[in-house]
Formats: structure tokens, sequence, C-alpha cells
């Protein structure tokens, strides 16, 4: 990959208010192994904004390659899943709504660019799944994830716009935010991405049942799989901070 001083010409910068198409075979030209694929792709009806999600995404991934080895790069370029990796990494950039959430699948296709193809090809089922979850699910999923252990932010809930649970004598508005918001954790549960936990129930019991809920009772935390895509986004919980930590302290010199 080239090297670019502060001063250098950027075709990312230019003005294609009246070459949508151009604004994206440009962006994605700069990264060779993507130009075909995602090029040939992104139509003519492609807005300036969603084309800036690509530029950025496209900058941040030329430099994350960049970073790799001589060898790594030099594969790439015949190397079907990764290219399928970054392809599928440039339409979730062009349907971002912000500038974080482009970072977030930069970080995620980059990791898997590393890794074997067998690895890389599951990989971009996190990276497919993330494609699922809008805004609002990450951010509720990153609180839970924040919250995970017992030793991480307590007040994680609390930078989010969560609304208060709806009663009985609740007014209908708050009832329907209520509502919405219990969606995108159902969505989540779904995906495995969040659990139910009963706690721990006597052989032959059952748990508690919740007549207003219509469920037995139960706490809600994050899953496995949801801690694995927080790490794969670049939001590791701080247990797997920890957890990482950890075991590069104890891997082996070499």
């Amino acid at each position: 990959m080239s090297e670019q001083g502060p001063d250098a010409y950027d075709p990312l910068d230019d003005d294609y208010r009246d070459q949508l198409v151009a604004i994206g075979k440009g962006a994605v030209s700069l990264v060779p192994l993507i130009g075909g694929p995602l090029a040939e792709n992104i139509g003519v009806a492609i807005p300036n904004q969603r084309a800036d999600r690509i530029a950025g995404y496209v900058r941040g991934l030329d430099t994350r390659i960049s970073e790799l080895s001589a060898d790594l790069q030099a594969a790439l370029a015949s190397n079907a899943p990764k290219i399928d990796l970054v392809v599928e990494g440039g339409y979730q950039s062009a349907r971002a709504m912000s500038q974080a959430r482009v970072e977030q699948i930069t970080e995620a296709v980059a990791r898997g660019l590393a890794e074997e193809d067998a690895d890389v090809i599951r990989r971009r089922r996190l990276i497919v799944m993330f494609g699922e979850l809008d805004d609002d699910e990450v951010a509720l999923l990153n609180a839970y994830g924040q919250t995970y252990g017992g030793n991480g932010d307590r007040q994680a809930f609390g930078k989010i716009n969560r609304p208060e649970r709806a009663h009985l004598k609740s007014r209908r508005d708050a009832v329907e935010r209520d509502r919405l918001y219990q969606v995108g954790k159902e969505h989540l549960l779904r995906l495995d991405l969040l659990k139910r936990n009963f706690g721990t129930v006597k052989k032959g019991m059952v748990p508690e049942f919740d007549a207003a809920s219509g469920q037995f009772k139960h706490t809600v935390e994050i899953a496995y799989l949801g801690r694995l895509l927080l790490k794969e986004i670049g939001m590791p919980t701080p247990f797997d901070e920890q957890q990482s930590h950890r075991d590069e302290v104890l891997a082996p010199a070499g």
C-alpha cells in the first residue's frame, strides 16, 4: 500500500456529486482486491453520504491491510473467502448510519483478513449477523457486555436511551416506547447474542412464573456469541479484555 503524507492527493476527497457511480468506483479502487467486485455492484443510486461511508471504510481497511505481512497482502487478491468478506463489509458500510458503525465494520473485516480460510468463512457469519443489528441494538448489547462478569461499568445502561418499564397505569406513548425497546432486546435474544438466566433450579422444580410478563422469572445477560461479536467489532467486554491480557501474560515466549 502506498504511503500518504498529510498533503498527499486523495481521490476520495474529489467532488463526485454529479457522478455518483464514480464515487463508489473511485473509493473501492484504492484497495485493489475489492476494486472489481464491489465497484461493479455499487449501482447508480448511491447517495453522497453513503458514498462517504464507503470511502471511510476503504481508507480504514487500506490502513489495516498495509499492516499485514507482505505474504498476506500478496495472497489477498486471489483469496475468494477474504474478498467476499471485504465486499460484505463494503455493502454494510454503504448502509451504515454513522462513521462509528463504519469503523466497527472495518475492525471486524480487518480481523478476518488475518485468519485462515475456514475461519474467514465462519467469521463472516459474525459480519452478516452484525448487519442484522441496528445501532440501538448494538448499544444495548454493549451495555450488557460492559456489565458482564460483575467488574464492569455498572452505569452502562444509563448511557443508552432505555425507557421506563411500562405498567398498567402507563400512558400509551410510554407503553409504545417500552415495547419498541423490548423488540430490540428480543431480537438479540433470538440471535443468541443475549441469553436468559433462570438461576439455580432444584431438580424436579421449574422457575417461578411471572404473571406480569407471562414468562418464568429470569435475568438477561450477554451470551458468549454476543461477547465474541463485540470483540470482533473492537468493543470487547471488560471481562474479555482481562482474559486476553491474562492469555498474553501466560503465552510461552517465542
